[in-house]
């Protein structure tokens, strides 16, 4: 494509307004390719269109969101739904109703995600979906969502699942005294070294990685729920025959339970951050979703049963690892592989992390919201590069303090604020963009209900759990509508430097 050369004279009494409209038409022309101008000779010189290639496949996107799911969550503190729940029988139910949420969360995403098929998930879908009904509003909720997923829901993420790794996988390798915290965070930092290096490296090997982590992970939970059958079939079934005996009778704290069980199927809308990358995406996009999502609920079912085939409500509430201690009854001596498994399982996690992470920023950055830099890849290797040294470095920060897990108190907050947000999307997608090919349609009123879902989730733990770290997200999440607000009540504007004699 070829076009006129620009030239503005910074004497000219427009020429702000002049270097603004430029600058605005650089930020928008995402799908431009990249010309050169030189204004010395009025020639426009043409550079070949860099874009991200689509490498993963059916497989690949089921192995991707398996990925982002199946984490230390499942492995580690399944006890904080048994913890509000109060019984086996409504603890079993949350786990499947948490997939089930998750299931039709993922499917409203693959509706949007058919409508805007652009990499960058949830900063798209309000910027595109919300923008579509009202401009200003849709750019201040995708400005407001990538600079907390910048700068807090991912590289803390990231930092939790490399500390958890470190933690494991020394646990495994070492005496019973434990590691200390000094080698935890310096293998975990060294680890997210490397992941951040074959992502920047190669898109094929970071998802060659994340296969191979899937597969680790996939064993792991087998060897959890195969384990629980054949204790089943031998009759050790009377803590399951407890079932609805204790459950607690506080609608409110189910909200909390249901944290807990989303927590462990976070991830479910991950694949959508990398629709460019991802091939026939029409087709591949939901089915991955489905095939994926159905796989885990029954996975995380099998396991919660296997669970609770060893240990009783008391005993499993009281474990900080209840993979490992049911390792210790069911594995014997063996028993020291599964902390080594565990780790790999969380490091799988991180490394799929900080693979979306990159798309997110690079996304970010070509609305504007980052600096420009961000918004590039590298030309060989076809690889957001920038944007996985922000994330590296990030990380890096966040794995440095000695507690950095009072994050995860609202990171369930605040990610179903933006869920909550994007399925209002999907409905303003409805009537802004009804002529667009959807490969599926949700109903409305099953949109409906995931938006109640998400107020539900949002506001019922605030109720029935006060917690400064609430306070502390909302705060974060209104910095730029507080912004917004004195600009438009005091009138104010930003100031233009005065370059005249």
């Amino acid at each position: 494509m070829f076009v006129p050369t620009n030239r503005v004279e910074l004497t000219s009494p427009n020429a702000h307004a002049d270097l603004t409209s430029i600058k605005e038409r650089r930020t928008n022309s995402t799908s431009r390719p990249i010309e050169d101008v030189n204004s010395g000779k009025n020639e426009v010189l043409f550079n070949e269109k860099k874009t991200l290639k689509r490498h993963l496949g059916l497989f690949s996107g089921i192995s991707f969101i398996l990925g982002m799911i199946i984490g230390s969550g499942i492995f580690v503190s399944p006890k904080g739904v048994l913890i509000q729940t109060q019984s086996v029988g409504l603890c079993l139910v949350i786990w499947v109703l948490c997939g089930v949420v998750s299931m039709l969360g993922a499917l409203c995403y693959a509706e949007i995600g058919t409508v805007i098929p652009l990499s960058g998930s949830e900063l798209v879908y309000m910027r595109e979906g919300i923008g579509s009904v009202h401009l200003r509003t849709g750019d201040i909720l995708a400005f407001v969502f990538n600079w907390a997923n910048t700068f807090i829901l991912e590289p803390s993420s990231v930092a939790i699942l490399s500390l958890t790794f470190s933690t494991y996988f020394l646990s495994g390798i070492m005496d019973s005294c434990g590691p200390p915290i000094e080698l935890v965070k310096m293998l975990a930092i060294f680890v997210v070294g490397v992941l951040g290096t074959v992502n920047g490296i190669s898109v094929t090997a970071a998802n060659r990685l994340n296969i191979a982590f899937v597969v680790c992970k996939t064993v792991t939970i087998l060897v959890i729920t195969i384990g629980g059958l054949v204790r089943i079939g031998q009759g050790y079934t009377q803590t399951l025959k407890s079932g609805f005996d204790g459950t607690a009778n506080n609608p409110l704290s189910i909200s909390l339970a249901f944290y807990s069980g989303l927590w462990a199927y976070s991830g479910w809308a991950s694949l959508n951050s990398v629709t460019e990358e991802l091939k026939n995406p029409k087709r591949n996009l939901w089915l991955s979703i489905v095939v994926a999502l159905s796989s885990v609920i029954i996975l995380y079912l099998l396991a919660n049963i296997s669970y609770f085939t060893v240990m009783n409500k008391a005993e499993l509430l009281s474990s900080d690892a209840v993979a490992v201690t049911w390792g210790e009854a069911v594995l014997g001596p063996v028993v020291r592989l599964l902390p080594i498994l565990i780790s790999f399982s969380a490091l799988g996690s991180a490394n799929a992390t900080i693979y979306t992470s990159g798309r997110y920023f690079m996304v970010g950055a070509r609305y504007g919201y980052l600096p420009e830099i961000f918004s590039c890849i590298q030309k060989q290797r076809l690889t957001p590069l920038p944007s996985i040294i922000l994330i590296t470095i990030l990380t890096i920060i966040y794995c440095i303090p000695s507690n950095i897990g009072n994050l995860i108190d609202f990171f369930s907050f605040v990610a179903w604020v933006f869920f909550g947000l994007t399925f209002v999307a999907t409905i303003c997608c409805k009537f802004t963009k009804p002529k667009a090919f959807r490969v599926i349609k949700v109903p409305i009123p099953i949109i409906i209900f995931m938006i109640l879902v998400a107020i539900y989730l949002v506001i019922a733990p605030v109720i029935s759990s006060p917690n400064v770290g609430y306070l502390i997200a909302v705060i974060i999440l209104l910095v730029e509508k507080i912004n917004m607000f004195f600009q438009e009540f005091f009138d104010l504007t930003i100031a233009v430097v005065n370059i005249e004699a």
